[in-house]
């Protein structure tokens, strides 16, 4: 069964809110806000951006059908990934894990770099 490429990106995204809920609760629950910069990006990179490239591409499937978009979706999934792990090691006790941040940070910026040059070309098809 393959996913098409809008719904992969909106069922990743609903991943990292239900992750970036768990942390949220298991923070207030505890008491320890240690982690709130991780909750803040999984949320923000993981959930929302995600959720909403999905969106688009949902409402764009000239877009969605390029070898680009499907760069797009694992720059993205791998960036956020790699971001939160990176995050996790640079405010905790993991420092090995916070050498994940900048390729995190870098893919992060690459998929939005990819992204900006798919609206530009569906906004110069439609135009």
């Amino acid at each position: 069964m393959t996913i098409a490429l809008p719904y992969r990106f909106m069922l990743a995204g609903i991943l990292f809110a239900i992750v970036g809920m768990g942390l949220g609760i298991w923070m207030g629950t505890h008491e320890d806000f240690t982690y709130a910069a991780v909750h803040a990006h999984i949320n923000l990179v993981g959930w929302a951006s995600l959720f909403l490239f999905g969106l688009f591409y949902r409402t764009a499937p000239t877009s969605a059908a390029t070898g680009l978009a499907s760069a797009h979706f694992w720059c993205a999934l791998l960036g956020a990934i790699c971001l939160a792990i990176g995050i996790v090691g640079s405010v905790g006790p993991q420092l090995a894990l916070a050498l994940f941040a900048i390729p995190g940070a870098l893919l992060t910026l690459a998929s939005m770099l990819i992204f900006l040059w798919v609206v530009a070309q569906a906004a110069r098809r439609t135009a």
